[in-house]
């Protein structure tokens, strides 16, 4: 991947996925005109206007705009996910499957080209500093609003800095927090724009659009609330700064100096106003899977993230409130040959091991989440116990799996042998 682009939130799971659709906003207005007929220079200025005053904040040098096709758009999204991110997509389908948030065998490759082509009103990209519209989509003034707030802030805070990578582990769950403070903050002065501007189209209709999946593919349901998760709870999260002041000064500090380093400061503020940091998890050694296993992920796994691997077994309620329990988390991958492989269809089960530590704010609540874990693994990975005391499950053909830990500990492994799990939850 060549570059961070800010406008639609990133999938909070799969964040190396995020960052290929990072940037765009999905489905403008769709009353709109074709772009190249509607976006002249005097309405970009008169929009614009609107954001700084509603942001508190001046343009410093006039905002590149660029109009694409939509097949143009599909052609720079394909360009954007060849090689090394292409690899990192076909990583982040694999982890989803094995933890049952997607179906297996879900084609991921195609994904981001098919946003960009069928759905993706517009983009920030704040390496070349340029506002990039589709043409043919309706583009309303709320959409643009919302993109030339990321342009704006991009000029007095460099968007391009955040997601940077701090150390081996990518903190993926750190890029859906930063994401969460930007894509909020354009929220709020989009939806501020709509309300001094009542004749433009509300973007309630787009999102609506987007939430039923109405595109010519329809996104497996934990993409589609990953994709939406940083536009609602980011916005809530900016609404909760600007209300602490009744300005915009907490959010310049948190773009500035501070931003959410965890999906747990969008869902709770107070752990950003009182500076809660996710705590550091330790993972197993590369090579503890044993010789011939090569490690090819490791990331942060963040509160958002486990909402959503308790969804399914506990509903949206229970799932939220043992989840909120999260202080930090880690999930590695490893796999046996190569990722993907003709002749095993993902998730691979008998080419990977996996191992998820968590870390929660008591021993009380790891034991909650412990047993909420065994729940999954029967409702949704569909495990049968295969010991005699059934702590270690089968999962299809060639999976184990077993969950461990204690204190505040939890720990996951998956592994197609006994001998590699427990070598993974040690």
């Amino acid at each position: 991947m060549r570059q961070r682009r800010f406008g639609t939130p990133e999938l909070a799971v799969v964040a190396v996925l995020a960052l290929l659709v990072a940037g765009a906003l999905l489905l403008g207005g769709g009353k709109a005109e074709p772009t190249r007929t509607v976006v002249s220079p005097e309405r970009l200025a008169r929009v614009e206007r609107g954001v700084e005053q509603i942001r508190g904040l001046r343009f410093k040098r006039p905002v590149s705009v660029e109009v694409m096709t939509a097949d143009e758009a599909r052609a720079y999204a394909e360009r954007e996910t060849d090689g090394d991110a292409r690899q990192a997509v076909a990583t982040g389908g694999e982890l989803m499957m094995l933890l049952g948030l997607v179906e297996p065998g879900y084609d991921f490759d195609s994904l981001a080209a098919d946003l960009f082509g069928e759905q993706v009103a517009g983009f920030y990209d704040p390496v070349e500093e340029r506002l990039v519209l589709v043409e043919g989509v309706g583009i309303d003034d709320g959409t643009l609003a919302h993109e030339l707030t990321h342009a704006l802030e991009d000029q007095h805070y460099d968007l391009e800095r955040l997601g940077d990578a701090d150390g081996v582990v990518y903190d993926g769950d750190g890029a859906v927090g930063e994401s969460g403070l930007v894509e909020g903050t354009a929220m709020l002065v989009m939806t501020r724009y709509l309300e001094r501007n009542p004749g433009a189209v509300s973007f309630g209709e787009a999102f609506g659009q987007l939430l039923s999946a109405s595109a010519a593919r329809p996104l497996p349901e934990a993409i589609m609330r990953s994709l939406t998760f940083p536009y609602l709870a980011g916005e809530r999260f900016v609404r909760r700064l600007y209300g602490t002041t009744g300005d915009w000064r907490l959010v310049d500090v948190a773009l500035r100096d501070r931003p959410p380093a965890s999906s747990a400061e969008l869902l709770d503020a107070d752990r950003w106003l009182r500076a809660v940091r996710p705590e550091r998890v330790p993972v197993p050694a590369a090579d503890a899977p044993g010789a011939g296993w090569r490690r090819i992920s490791q990331s942060t796994f963040g509160e958002n993230d486990l909402r959503e691997l308790l969804r399914d077994p506990l509903d949206e309620r229970p799932a939220g409130r043992l989840a909120a329990g999260w202080a930090g988390g880690t999930v590695v991958l490893w796999r046996r040959g190569p990722l993907p492989a003709a002749d095993c269809a993902a998730p691979c089960r008998a080419r990977d091991a996996l191992a998820l530590r968590l870390r929660l704010d008591s021993a009380r609540a790891a034991r909650r989440l412990r047993s909420a874990l065994e729940t999954w693994i029967a409702v949704t990975l569909d495990g049968a116990g295969v010991d005699a005391d059934e702590v270690i499950s089968r999962v299809g053909q060639d999976g184990l799996v077993q969950v461990g830990g204690s204190g505040r500990e939890v720990r996951v492994a998956m592994a197609p042998d006994a001998a590699v799990l427990e070598r993974l939850l040690r």
